[in-house]
């Protein structure tokens, strides 16, 4: 078993590499009575789309949350939910992008938990029935979230600023690509990424690292896996530009909501790493829009604004920023939010702060086994490795080279959406 150390915190993820290829990761805590489970595969709602050997295979839209939500079913009749609830467990999956992750929370009986977690993920119960009957659930499920102006329009937003990169399709799929889905569909993902070396297991809270290891070892024990073929993504290079710069929809709501998107060509910034990259543009982003900044308080002090967000997204060839804004005023907001844009800047004394506010935030985060066992598998989604070190890496950041960053964000592509309240016939 490998010993990760996590600098200057005096905390250690164990990791090692089942029989059958699975990695597991382990975070003891003893001062929590909370365990958390989580198994991860390396499979989301954009990989509709690759190749395994010399075949080519273009599944559904939707296909990876279609599955998640089919692979509770373990016979007929019985699921996962209802055999962790007569235990006194709690289960629960998503699906992302990129990853689907299967999460079981307990406080005791760690082996029959952790069993049965790895049981029904890797146990492949499918039936033309179950598929059918799943169909009509999550076709109900897709029109809910359609339903949602907020959501209708966020995923507007991605279709205009998206031409290939599949984000811009909903990660449950439209009604039809829903109804599109076979059994045969769902064995293919199966077959081709539920394999263990395609997945990882993560443990975190009161457990002892050597009787994991142990629980793990004796469940591969009598299971063979044929040797993983990795399918080889099929996408298509994402271009600078933007697909439609600007919306209007009138919905529900009660006041005006904006969503404003900036794509930013990702060479912009030179060669470096991603995660010191996502931490660079989130002081920047801070500093000149988050909730303590000098322009959002001009928004609350002028009543532009109730609230305002931003979100950021590190991709292949793109940083993706979005900001979410409630605001009766949205032209001016806009056209204040493009203002700021463009005279992105960030002094000594805010740069001084943030990194003390983001240190203090890294050392805090290692409290909760919840927490630390999302925070590991978005490490290993993203950068596929723990990052032990991240104190030391936003000290390592000059001011310069911040300033440098800040200096980059151009040739970016606006497009934004305006969501309108229906007025009412008087």
């Amino acid at each position: 078993m490998k010993t990760i150390k996590i600098k200057d915190l005096d905390e250690k993820v164990y990791e090692f590499t089942s029989q059958s290829g699975l990695k597991v990761y382990i975070w003891p805590y003893e001062l929590s009575e909370e365990i958390n489970m989580t198994l991860t595969v390396r499979y989301g709602s954009i990989h509709t789309d690759f190749k395994v050997g010399k075949k080519a295979y273009h599944l559904p839209n939707g296909i990876a949350h279609f599955l998640e939500h089919i692979k509770f079913n373990e016979k007929p009749g019985v699921t996962a939910h209802d055999y962790f609830y007569s235990i006194g467990s709690y289960t629960n999956a998503y699906t992302t992008y990129d990853h689907t992750s299967y999460e079981v929370t307990c406080n005791e009986n760690v082996e029959t938990n952790l069993n049965h977690l790895l049981y029904f993920v890797f146990n492949p119960y499918f039936t033309k029935d179950l598929v059918q009957k799943e169909k009509g659930i999550i076709v109900e499920e897709c029109k809910m979230s359609l339903d949602n102006p907020y959501n209708v329009g966020y995923q507007n937003l991605l279709q205009n600023i998206y031409k290939y990169n599949k984000k811009r399709n909903l990660v449950t799929g439209l009604e039809d690509d829903v109804k599109r889905i076979t059994i045969e569909d769902v064995e293919t993902v199966f077959n081709n990424f539920y394999h263990p070396e395609n997945m990882f297991l993560t443990v975190t809270g009161k457990i002892n690292p050597f009787e994991i290891e142990k629980i793990v070892e004796k469940f591969f024990a009598d299971k063979e896996y044929p040797k993983y073929v990795k399918p080889k993504m099929i996408t298509k290079k994402e271009p600078d530009d933007i697909l439609k710069e600007k919306d209007s929809i009138n919905t529900n709501i009660s006041k005006e909501k904006i969503f404003i998107a900036y794509k930013i060509p990702k060479k912009n910034f030179g060669k470096i790493d991603d995660l010191s990259l996502r931490i660079m543009l989130n002081i920047i982003l801070n500093v000149n829009f988050g909730t303590t900044s000098t322009f959002n308080n001009y928004l609350l002090q002028n009543d532009l604004i109730d609230e305002i967000y931003y979100s950021l997204t590190v991709e292949k060839d793109h940083v993706v920023v979005i900001f979410e804004v409630s605001s009766s005023y949205p032209e001016e907001v806009l056209n204040d939010i493009r203002k700021q844009m463009k005279k992105i800047s960030i002094s000594e004394v805010e740069f001084t702060r943030k990194k003390r506010a983001l240190i203090a935030t890294s050392i805090l985060g290692y409290e909760d086994p919840y927490d630390v066992n999302s925070d590991i598998r978005m490490d290993l989604i993203r950068y596929n490795k723990i990052t032990t070190d991240l104190k030391g890496i936003i000290e390592s950041f000059s001011l310069k080279e911040i300033q440098d960053i800040a200096s980059r964000i151009t040739g970016y592509k606006e497009s934004y959406i305006i969501l309108n309240p229906i007025e009412e016939n008087s």
